[in-house]
């Protein structure tokens, strides 16, 4: 196989492979973090630099750039050289830097802890609800502002693309009547429920009904010895919306 006949295959390959990338929820590949973890280190490469430190085709470079922007994990910048043409350098984006960041789990389950520890326990109940609220709020705003049942949905996907595997019914197995549920198989919150597994559900609970807008009851529970956890609209809420 010549040179230009191996480029071309890997080119394809490469084409084939985004393709299929984004019609799967947009997952990243090792290959995507390959290039995130290269501009963590070195901010500003160019494409002739990703060349060099990649060792692949400049057509498979670019499809992975193209790719990683049009997900908003990187962004380009023109600069000039001298009287030459200008070139562009890769950046992370904010939300590039979260992905590639480290995580806060540990300072998430210190903070829990200490407010667990609190003597006073009205006080503990108003930070907790200001803090589901805070989350809910930031859920919300990327829900759609449809019905309940839709913005249940909306947020099960939601979950799911943020690794928390998550599904929408439109009526809870076992229920005679059309009751919209959201499955949730694995805890959003695992280090917070390794130190007091009851109030993480109720975190979980308030962020539910805050994002969706609707109060939200937990119906069945892992901790209650179910496969998985369901939240549905309460009684209130099924009358309300």
């Amino acid at each position: 196989m010549t040179t230009t006949q191996q480029e071309t295959v890997e080119d394809t390959v490469a084409s084939d492979s985004v393709g299929a990338q984004m019609s799967s929820g947009d997952a990243l590949r090792p290959v995507d973090q390959v290039v995130l973890d290269l501009l963590r280190r070195r901010p500003g490469l160019t494409v002739t630099e990703f060349l060099e430190l990649l060792e692949v085709t400049q057509t498979a470079v670019r499809i992975r750039l193209d790719r990683l922007e049009s997900l908003q994990l990187i962004e380009r910048k023109k600069v000039s050289v001298g009287r030459g043409r200008p070139v562009y350098q890769y950046h992370l984006t904010d939300a590039g830097w979260r992905h590639v960041g480290v995580t806060y789990a540990d300072l998430a389950s210190a903070i829990w802890s200490e407010i667990e520890s609190l003597p006073n326990a009205e006080f503990r109940k108003q930070l907790l609800g200001g803090i589901a609220k805070r989350m809910g709020q930031a859920y919300s705003q990327l829900l759609p502002m449809t019905s309940t049942s839709e913005r249940m949905d909306a947020m099960a996907k939601l979950l799911t693309q943020r690794k928390v595997p998550t599904q929408f019914d439109n009526r809870s197995p076992g229920s005679a009547t059309q009751l919209p549920v959201i499955t949730v198989h694995a805890c959003p919150f695992p280090d917070l429920a390794a130190v007091n597994r009851r109030s993480a559900c109720e975190l979980e609970q308030a962020v539910f009904s805050e994002a969706v807008g609707a109060p939200m009851e937990l119906s069945c529970c892992r901790l209650d010895g179910h496969d998985s956890c369901q939240f549905r609209p309460a009684t209130v809420a099924l009358a309300t919306h």
